[in-house]
């Protein structure tokens, strides 16, 4: 008998091995593209469960990583032990406190409905499939972060099982390093299964996405930026999105290009209506949702495709924040849209994105790009070759290059150099030498390029 055989009697949580009829269901990622073969796929249904799979993973010579949904899975996990945490589901809102304790199988879709009806925001992923720690960990950007920053750096202690089987409970006084490293620094530390993260005012909220048509997208994009100059803590996207024209997408939709502009206004609805109004002067939408609304009805405000589905994806930084680069930007969509690229969103930064206050406490610190990418194609036409259709982002960034990133905003194939400087990357890999001295734990985006 294995160790990994010997581990499903040791546990009562599930422990699924190659060979076993629902592998293939257990080990898939949410990028369907992504062909992970772990070594076994193991949900402890407690802390002493996860010890038990760290220090049998360890003995027998694997390596561990944590996908709580499978967001971000990047590899083939070959000699891994995959953990599924989905059974640490504790949720508490502390209201007089501003926090958050979330376990590390809570996505923010819970999160928001316990929050609905407090007046308080945490710094949420758009999408209520993503996970709290797994985004908080990797970075994390919200639609609030202009306003109050990068969700990495809201994080106030966490818990997590280390590469000796061993349960830590950190803060800034207990371990700055380690927690420095944490908030943003991904999952190559130890398995975290609970962390707290500090709540912020948001009593009133109003938010929603408008879609022109394509000749509009220069000018739409173009008051975005400008709106945005004046409004430093409004959360705005911009983007561009071709529907795939496949039966899943409605028919009125179906093969069509639109530019999009998503925001969120803390305040009142006056003030987030006129803020409106800039945009709405451009042209007439072909959509509009712009609504007020409460925090547990964020996701569907996002209104975010919530399926796995197969894609290939590029992120990144750009330096290009005016008119001409609005042109340029739609240009190279619309040459990779002809070619199978989807999507293409650009999160605006700054605000509190870039503040640097309190920036040594964390990995991922100020960020002081303007734009933020997050680009995708949608594999599920025949002959779709990812990288032509990615190509003309690529050129496109190469064009306006910028420094930083955010690591969960990052493609397939990437580092956390890829999102920090040399510095950051170096002190990084130091205390993951201290702390995981073996290198045990896996994380989605290795910490150095090879």
């Amino acid at each position: 008998m294995t160790a990994l055989d010997e581990l499903r009697t040791s546990i009562t949580g599930t422990v699924v091995l190659p060979g076993d009829a629902d592998y293939d269901t257990a080990r898939q990622p949410w990028n369907l593209a992504v062909d992970q073969r772990p070594a076994a796929i193991a949900t402890p249904a407690d802390v002493r469960e996860l010890q038990t799979v760290v220090r049998t993973a360890a003995a027998a010579g694997l390596k561990v990583t944590a996908q709580p949904n499978g967001h971000g899975a990047d590899g083939s996990l070959d000699g891994v032990v995959l953990v599924r945490t989905s059974r640490f589901d504790r949720l508490v809102v502390d209201e007089p406190a501003r926090v958050l304790r979330a376990g590390a199988g809570v996505n923010w879709g819970r999160a928001l409905q316990e929050l609905d009806g407090t007046g308080l925001v945490a710094l949420a992923g758009s999408n209520p499939e993503v996970n709290i720690v797994g985004l908080a960990l990797n970075g994390g950007h919200s639609m609030f972060s202009r306003r109050y920053g990068l969700t990495a750096r809201s994080i106030i202690t966490a818990r997590l099982v280390d590469a000796a089987g061993d349960e830590l409970e950190l803060s800034d006084a207990d371990d700055p390093d380690l927690i420095w490293a944490l908030r943003g620094g991904g999952g190559h530390f130890g398995i975290v299964t609970e962390i707290e993260l500090a709540l912020h005012a948001g009593d009133a909220l109003f938010g929603g996405s408008l879609m022109f048509a394509p000749e509009h997208a220069v000018a739409a994009i173009t008051a975005a930026f400008d709106l945005s100059r004046e409004a430093l803590d409004l959360g705005l996207e911009v983007g561009m999105m071709r529907f795939p024209d496949v039966p899943l997408v409605p028919e009125p939709m179906r093969g069509q290009t639109v530019a999009t502009v998503a925001m969120v206004h803390v305040g009142d609805e006056a003030e987030g209506r006129a803020f409106a109004d800039r945009l709405l002067a451009v042209a007439e939408p072909v959509a509009n949702t712009l609504t007020a609304f409460t925090i547990g009805s964020l996701a569907a405000v996002a209104a975010e495709p919530v399926d796995p589905m197969p894609t290939a994806d590029l992120g990144g930084v750009l330096s290009g924040f005016d008119e001409t680069f609005a042109r340029d930007f739609v240009a190279a969509f619309l040459a990779g849209a002809d070619l199978g690229l989807t999507r293409c969103g650009l999160r605006v930064l700054g605000g509190a994105i870039a503040d640097e206050l309190g920036a040594e406490r964390s990995a991922i610190g100020a960020l002081h790009a303007p734009l933020l990418m997050n680009a995708g194609v949608v594999l599920m036409g025949p002959g779709i070759d990812p990288a032509r259709a990615l190509q003309p982002l690529r050129e496109l960034a190469a064009r306006y290059p910028a420094t930083g990133g955010v690591p969960s905003f990052l493609g397939t194939g990437t580092t956390l150099a890829d999102a920090y400087p040399a510095e950051v990357v170096e002190r990084l890999a130091e205390i993951k030498r201290r702390f995981d001295p073996t290198g045990l734990f896996v994380g989605n985006r290795p910490i150095a390029r090879a």
